[in-house]
Parts: C-alpha cells; structure tokens; sequence
C-alpha cells in the first residue's frame, strides 16, 4: 500500500512480490534519504548544511536532483576509483613499485571522475600496453602475472563468471570444459614484459607469435570466447582486441550483466545474482527480467555508469525503509525494504573525521587526504586493517571484509586516535563551543553531522540535561560525540 512505481526497476519488483506474496516497506525519510545516498554514491558523509538545505527543500523531485548532485561530486572519483582499486589488484610489493601503483591509482580515479564508458574503461586495460609513465593501466599486468591469473581475473572481474575449476578439468557446475578455459587464456598468449625505463617498472608489450597448448591434450587452442566464437591466430595481431571486441558486443551474455549486477549490488547491499561476480546456470538472478532490463538499458546507453546508478537510485525501491513490516520480514533477497549495511573501513574512517572535523594524517601524504583518496593498501593505518580494507589478493570483493571483532570496537571506545580527535582543539567541538553555541544547538549540530537528522525531542532533552549536570561541559560534550560515533546507526548505512 502507498508504493507508486517510479520506474521499470520497481515495474520489475512489483511483479516478483506478487508472485511471492510480500509487500514493500514504507518510503524512508528525507534524512536517511541524504545520509544513505551520500554514503552510496560516494562514501561520504553529508555536512550538517547540506542536510538542512535538503530537508528545507520543498519541491517533489529533491530526491532525484540531489543524487544528479551527488554523482557529479569530485568524491565520486575517489571512492569509486578506491573500490576498483581493489579489484584490479593495485598494490605496491616494495617501495621501488609507488610510481606505478600511484599512476595506476590516479587513472582509475580519473576514469570514474570523467565518467568513461564502462566498455572503454575494460578495453583500457584489457589491452594495455607500453610503459607505466605512458599508459598506467599496464599496471594491471604487475599483479596478474600468468595465463592463469589473467584468465581468472578477466573473466571474474569483467563476465561475473568464475572459471578456475576449469583450468585442470571440466568445470562441476557449468558447461564449461578444459577445451573453453585454455581457449580463452589463448587471447593472453602474445603479452610479454620487459623491464620498463625505470627499473622497477615492467613494460608490456606485444609478441608478433605465440600460440596457447592445452596442458592435457597438447592441442593447439585458438582464441575462443566462453561460449563465443573462436577466432584465429594472425601473425603481428593483438588477440585482446578480439576479447573485448567479443566482449561489448551488445548481445554478449555475461559483460553487462556483470557490471550491472556488481553494481546493483554495491548500491542494494545484495546482488541479483550473489555473489557479484559468480553469474552461472545454478546460481540465478533473484529477478532474472530486471536483470535483463538493466543490462539492456545500459547497453543502449553506451556503457554509461552514472546513468546505471541514477537508474537505480531513482527508484522507488531504493527510497524504501530499511525497516520490516509484518509483509516482509522473512524476506532476505527480494529488496522489500533498504538493506542497512556496514561502512567500509574508509567511509568509516572518513566519517569519524567528518563528524569531529579533524583530518587524518597518513603516513607520507598531506595532511587531509581522506582514506578513499589513499592510491593503495600499503599506505599503514591502525583503523582500515581493524575495520577490514582490502588487501587487494585478488579481483574478488570478498577480499575486504564487514565483519566486526573485537579490535574494532576496542578502538572505536578506548583508542587515543579517537579520544585525540574528540580533544581536538581545531575539531568540530572546539569550534562549536568557541562560537558560543547553545547545548541544544551543538547536540543537533552533531546529531546532524552523524546521523544527518535532528535529535528526537527525548534524545536532545536527555542529552543537554546530562551536559548540563556535568562539571566539565567540554569533556561532556567529547563523551557525547564518543557514544554517536560508537553507535549503530553511525556504522551503518540504513
């Protein structure tokens, strides 16, 4: 009741929930509308005016202008470009590798900033070659050193599918044979490296012959598609460029899916088909029609990522509270209601130093970069190992981690990081009391910096009688800020 479909992704959800007889939860509000397409979109926190402005804002569209706003924010570059930091394994194994690893850092980010087509972003990198200083993307191939690696990382990364099992026999669940994996590592065959000007740097390049044998049978393979066509071998030819151009055609079964699901759910906190990236005949999409339809709206739209994600989070199912009704509350995978999901380590991080208005100091980078801004997971912070950051082994998202332990919460209550930037006589709370703000007037200041709403009547009542029956109102102020930052509902996006 009350839910108007938007567009064809609630058009899709409509459907399914009829055929299994739930219901969608009520629309959140604007406040956690802000905080959650912030921290969505671009892992940050929306500042206190920011929040006011929306909430003053009385026009019907607000929702849809604000996430064109957000998506066109520099953080959108740097978040984004952090989380394929990742996946494209950009990691430094030694100090002599910081000029690649940071060369490759700016151009993910610079490709996600200028909103490059998705189909141009993979053949950047899929037919890389020269050096690090010329073309940044060959840095991909420091990492995914071998036939094998590239063939795992090619096809989990960019077709959703994961193919290893058949690297040494037919694969367990898939119509995918000895014959297919070693007919796909054939697109690998003629990259070869060298070391590059710099020493440390390697430079990769293209070999005019080379032909892929299949280990068990010896036989010659020629390039092939997973369930594509099979190509043949020309003498000075790059076999990549037949990969990607097999690859974007529009009616390829596996590259828009992929990305789109990937997508889907990083912005849903559940893929339709989950994991991400393990798209196969025994592992479904939960609605199999938005799948198609997103996948077929994104082709039509060249491959553009921004309009995939305004398309998603313009919907009416993404407006949905994160809280059950009696019509869903057994539902776990059909996006009846928001999925509350934890921060990554570096939105966390990120937030905290939003919230007390200190910034953090990284190891051998200027004061203020922020931790979706860091080039790698060498650069060493205490916070993003305990909050779980990804070590960047390989092209799965299962390589960071949302698990809490133990170490997290002992650090968010007891640390001398936390408690310094609560004390900060530059933070938000020195400055709060320095303009001679109210107790009121800092309690909804810092509730809106936190949560991006103003405290209910009860909470801002208990707060400002706690503050007042202290002896030190600033340290009652910091304790304040300290249980916010150690809640659940600043940890997680809801």
């Amino acid at each position: 009741a009350g839910f108007k479909a938007k567009a064809a992704v609630d058009e899709h959800m409509l459907t399914k929930w009829h055929k299994l007889g739930i219901a969608p939860s009520a629309g959140c509000s604007d406040e956690e509308f802000i905080r959650r397409a912030f921290l969505d979109a671009i892992g940050t926190l929306p500042k206190a005016d920011e929040v006011r402005e929306f909430l003053a804002d009385a026009s019907a569209d607000k929702r849809d202008k604000l996430v064109d706003k957000i998506l066109e924010r520099p953080e959108y570059g740097d978040f984004w470009g952090n989380l394929w930091g990742d996946l494209l394994r950009n990691k430094r194994e030694g100090e002599e590798q910081k000029r690649g690893t940071f060369a490759f850092s700016a151009w993910i980010r610079n490709c996600f900033a200028t909103n490059m087509p998705y189909d141009q972003f993979a053949r950047a990198i899929l037919t890389a070659q020269g050096e690090v200083g010329d073309n940044p993307a060959v840095n991909w191939y420091r990492h995914v050193r071998n036939q094998t690696h590239l063939v795992n990382d090619t096809s989990q990364l960019f077709l959703g599918t994961r193919v290893s099992c058949a690297n040494c026999h037919h694969h367990p669940y898939e119509k995918m044979s000895q014959d297919d994996y070693w007919g796909f590592a054939a697109f690998f065959q003629r990259v070869g490296k060298k070391q590059g000007d710099v020493p440390a740097d390697q430079a990769v390049f293209v070999q005019k012959t080379g032909e892929t044998k299949q280990p068990r049978s010896g036989k010659t393979m020629k390039p092939k598609g997973l369930n594509g066509p099979e190509y043949d071998y020309v003498r000075g030819e790059d076999p990549r460029i037949k990969l990607v151009d097999w690859m974007t055609q529009p009616d390829n079964p596996y590259f828009s899916k992929a990305i789109v699901n990937r997508m889907f759910g990083h912005i849903m906190g559940l893929g339709l088909v989950n994991a991400v990236d393990d798209i196969r005949v025994t592992n479904p999409p939960s609605n199999p029609a938005l799948l198609d339809a997103l996948a077929k709206d994104f082709v039509e739209h060249k491959f553009d990522l921004k309009h995939l994600l305004r398309t998603i989070m313009k919907s009416q199912t993404y407006s949905l509270s994160a809280e059950p009704s009696q019509y869903n509350a057994s539902d776990r995978q059909n996006y009846a209601r928001y999925r509350p999901k934890r921060l990554s380590a570096e939105a966390l991080l990120d937030a905290v130093c939003s919230v007390t208005g200190t910034p953090e100091k990284f190891p051998g980078l200027p004061l203020g970069t922020r931790a979706i801004e860091l080039p790698d997971q060498a650069v060493s912070s205490y916070f993003l190992n305990a909050f779980g950051r990804s070590e960047r082994e390989s092209p799965c998202e299962c390589d960071r981690s949302y698990a809490p332990n133990l170490a997290q919460v002992l650090h968010l209550m007891n640390s001398s990081e936390i408690q310094g930037k609560l004390s900060d006589g530059k933070g938000s709370i020195a400055e709060l009391l320095k303009d001679k703000k109210s107790n009121d007037e800092i309690i909804e200041n810092l509730y809106l910096r936190s949560f991006a709403r103003k405290p209910k009547p009860g909470e801002l009542k208990d707060a400002v009688a706690s503050i007042t029956a202290a002896p030190d109102r600033k340290a009652a102020i910091e304790d304040f800020c300290w249980m916010l930052l150690n809640s659940k509902e600043f940890m997680f996006n809801h």
